[in-house]
């Protein structure tokens, strides 16, 4: 496949709205592209940083212990609509519109693939999760899930990923509460959801190529370069985006299998 091919893929969205069987998911679906930045994209180490956004219905694999006690990650509601646009809109510098945040509460699918983080100052003693205030919103993930892309050489698709994707659209997290892996067990959680109820083969995301400390947690995390896109960020110099991509591996499925038990 070309890069024109490529740049095809990434233009031509096709959300996944249910589960979808295999002989559902279409050859020549593509990755989504989100809304292009008017200004420097989110990264892990500064004040404005990079994240993507994801939602989750349950807590079904969230592993407690490897998070502080003050930490509670939970699913999107109606009521957290207007504290995630005042997150989004204070990290990241996309404007996303009004469908964006009603797709999160009025679609099954994205609310599943999107999870919360709330930082709560009091924490009863009796029970370490359970407190008596709701706590702070600090950060978020909201997923879209995709048909996944046609299989490439140029792109390093093999042909086993026929399956779809878990596209990560936003991801915030407030800088002073970063360091305590929320980021990092939001992400898993999302995945072993995505993994568990639709049988995603890969996860995506775009990064702006000069968030040298994006790229780096990317990478820590398993994500791949898979291709490059020019004037994604058009406000910004340089102006170009990355493609990540990560597949599935089977320490996910493991990972899966044990939260179960």
């Amino acid at each position: 496949m070309t890069q024109s091919s490529l740049m095809a893929w990434l233009n031509k969205p096709a959300t996944v709205k249910e589960p979808p069987r295999n002989d559902q998911i279409k050859q020549n679906s593509a990755l989504q592209r989100p809304p292009k930045s008017d200004g420097n994209p989110p990264s892990e180490g500064n004040e404005v940083k990079k994240m993507l956004h994801t939602t989750s219905e349950s807590n079904d694999f969230i592993d407690v212990s490897k998070l502080p006690p003050n930490v509670e990650l939970r699913s999107c509601t109606k009521d957290d609509i207007p504290a995630l646009k005042r997150l989004i809109g204070l990290i990241l510098p996309v404007p996303y519109p009004d469908k964006f945040y009603r797709e999160i509460v009025e679609d099954d699918v994205t609310n599943n693939i999107t999870l919360l983080a709330f930082w709560n100052d009091k924490i009863e003693t009796s029970s370490p999760r359970i407190t008596k205030e709701k706590g702070r919103l600090v950060g978020a993930i909201r997923c879209r899930l995709l048909a996944h892309p046609p299989t490439s050489a140029t792109t390093r698709i093999a042909e086993k990923d026929q399956a779809p994707m878990l596209y990560l659209s936003a991801l915030v997290l407030l800088s002073p509460y970063r360091r305590h892996g929320i980021a990092t067990q939001m992400l898993n959680v999302l995945t072993r959801r995505a993994v568990d109820d639709y049988g995603v083969g890969s996860i995506g995301a775009h990064v702006w190529e000069a968030n040298a400390e994006g790229l780096e947690w990317y990478g820590r995390r398993g994500f791949v370069e898979v291709g490059r896109q020019q004037d994604y960020y058009r406000r910004l110099k340089p102006t170009g985006a990355l493609v990540l991509k990560r597949d599935v591996s089977v320490m996910d499925f493991v990972t899966n299998s044990m939260k179960k038990r």
